[in-house]
């Protein structure tokens, strides 16, 4: 008697660390009190399996995806691998929905469709509040490579007041460039005399684009 008591303690010890939060007060009540009877315990069982089954069905679905996504990406290049990409992201898990985008807004920018691209970034930081810094340098970048730098640097130059410190080396980076692309050599010197105090190791290179750029006032 004893040790089927036993038994149906690590039975239900071992449900209450597979099983979520919001079942826990019913578990913790049956333990600490034992009342344990042969329904309960069966109801118990029958949750816990049912959470473990949606468990296992999620990271099966988890694995098809990741597979389906590898394949896109080794099979695909360019415009087909945007268009795979762009069909995918409408079934894709929603955790690994960023990644997909990343991918996505990659490929249309490598395919020249830097409006495509543009817009995926967009969605990007609508979506996910967290990556509306890397979005808004992606959008900065697509603006560069169709030729509109003075757009770019309005995009980076509002960003670098809102962005973390974390990101200001990147934004400055590429702010410094379009602004210089651009013809607006007040904002690239102050961008790479941000850069010159970010970064002491590139002090000298950031020092003669500053006085190049100051020949040319």
């Amino acid at each position: 008697m004893e040790e089927n008591k036993d038994t149906t303690q690590d039975i239900l010890n071992q449900v209450h660390e597979s099983t979520p939060d919001s079942i826990h007060p019913l578990l913790d009540y049956l333990l600490e009190n034992g009342k344990i009877i042969t329904a309960g315990i069966v109801v118990i069982i029958l949750i816990a399996a049912g959470f473990s089954g949606m468990k296992y069905m999620n990271q099966q679905k988890q694995l098809k995806a990741q597979s389906e996504l590898g394949a896109i990406l080794i099979k695909y290049s360019g415009a087909k691998q945007a268009d795979a990409l762009s069909t995918f992201a409408k079934t894709v898990p929603a955790d690994m929905k960023p990644a997909v985008q990343l991918a996505l807004a990659k490929a249309w920018m490598d395919s020249a469709e830097y409006g495509k691209a543009e817009s995926v970034w967009a969605d990007i930081a609508t979506e996910n509040a967290e990556m509306t810094p890397v979005a808004e340098m992606g959008k900065a970048k697509c603006k560069m490579l169709a030729g509109k730098p003075a757009e770019a640097a309005k995009i980076l130059q509002n960003l670098i007041n809102s962005a973390g410190p974390a990101y200001a080396a990147s934004i400055n980076r590429m702010l410094a460039e379009a602004a210089e692309k651009s013809g607006n050599t007040q904002m690239a010197i102050q961008a790479y005399q941000a850069l010159m105090t970010s970064n002491p190791n590139e002090r000298m290179y950031f020092e003669s684009k500053i006085k190049e750029l100051k020949a040319k006032l």
